[in-house]
Order: C-alpha cells, then structure tokens, then sequence
C-alpha cells in the first residue's frame, strides 16, 4: 500500500489481487441469487395454493371430486349415506384419479365433507396433513396410492400397500424442512420413497 493506492511490484501479483477481487464480488452475487430462488419458491407454494383454491371454487371440479370420494365410499366402503349417493347422482363425470390437495379442501368449513375416514383410506393422512404439504413428489405418491385403491379392474398388491404404510409413517417422523430426496442415502423417508415406487403395484390376472 501506497499512499493509499493497492501497489504490486511483481505485475502477476497485481492479477491474482484481481481476481480475489473478482472472487468476492461473485460470491455476492451468489448469496443474492440464493436469496431470490427462495423468494421465487416462496411465491411458487403459495401460487400453487391459490390455483388448487381456485380449482376448488369451480362448482363443477368440486362435484368431480365430491362424486370421486362418494364413489369410492360406495365400491369400497361400508358406510355409503344418502348424501354420497345424492352426490354421486348429481353428475356424470367422474373423475379417475387422486387429487389430494383439492380432495383436502373439500373437508373445510360447515359445510364441507366430515368423513375424513375415507380421505385417509385414499390418501393415507387426515386432510388437514395433507393441506401442509407443498412437496409434489409426496403429493404424487399419495395421489398414485387414491389411484390403485379405487381401481376396479385392477388389485394394488399387498407389497404396494405395506410400502406406502412404510412411507407414510417415514413422512410423519420426518423432518418437514428437509427435502428427503436429496438428503442422504440413508434417510428413512427417501428409502421408502424409491422402495415404494419400485414395487410391484397392481396384482397379476388370472
């Protein structure tokens, strides 16, 4: 240092100097990019909240899905009331495929549905469980499990169903923050994930 000016006698070192200079600057740039990706997934959650919300207010989809459940009750169920067959009478459309996150929905306010038994006869988890979760490889494994338990041409194997019992109690313990699919090797969640997606899911026919 000269008089207050940065002095290097050797003209290389005035290049590496340089480039800690340009070093510290990227790595600024890097914790403001961080911070943006989290506002952005921050926004992302609670847009795909609204859109399901929005999905929800449809009366239409929201019959798709109250007939989905209702018929579901019926096939498979014990317990059918007059309201799930006045439900499934109301429309033609049927809906062949899970929905947790709107299906959670229907489960809110007076006049939403209270057998929150058959929501976990599909899903695995009480509605109220399933409105927390943001992650869409969960969201998709619970609506894979809905898919097979209400098939009627089909017979999810016993090994599909005791894998998703092990994933859905894996869920439960772990910890809500961390992505399990990119935690380590050992996570217990992550296991049951890939154990269950691997599995055989539907019986052979006759």
């Amino acid at each position: 240092m000269v008089m207050g000016e940065f002095y290097v006698g050797n003209p290389r070192g005035l290049g590496l100097a340089g480039v800690n200079v340009e070093i510290a600057s990227l790595k600024g740039k890097v914790n403001s990019l961080e911070g943006e990706v989290k506002d952005l997934k921050g926004e992302v959650n609670e847009l795909r909240d609204h859109v399901s919300t929005l999905r929800l207010a449809g009366q239409e989809y929201r019959r798709v899905r109250n007939r989905f459940i209702s018929t579901f009750k019926r096939d498979k169920l014990d317990g059918v009331t007059q309201s799930d067959i006045d439900i499934i009478r109301e429309g033609n459309i049927t809906a062949h495929g899970g929905d947790a996150v709107v299906d959670a929905l229907l489960y809110e306010g007076v006049e939403g549905r209270h057998d929150t038994y058959v929501f976990k006869e599909l899903y695995g988890m009480h509605p109220s469980d399933v409105k927390k979760i943001t992650h869409k490889e969960t969201l998709d494994i619970l609506n894979l499990h809905a898919g097979v338990r209400v098939d009627n041409d089909k017979t999810g194997t016993d090994e599909f169903y005791d894998k998703f019992a092990e994933f859905i109690k894996a869920f439960e313990w772990s910890d809500p923050n961390v992505n399990y699919l990119i935690a380590e090797s050992t996570n217990a969640t992550r296991a049951a994930y890939w154990s269950l997606l691997k599995c055989q899911r539907y019986k052979d026919s006759a």
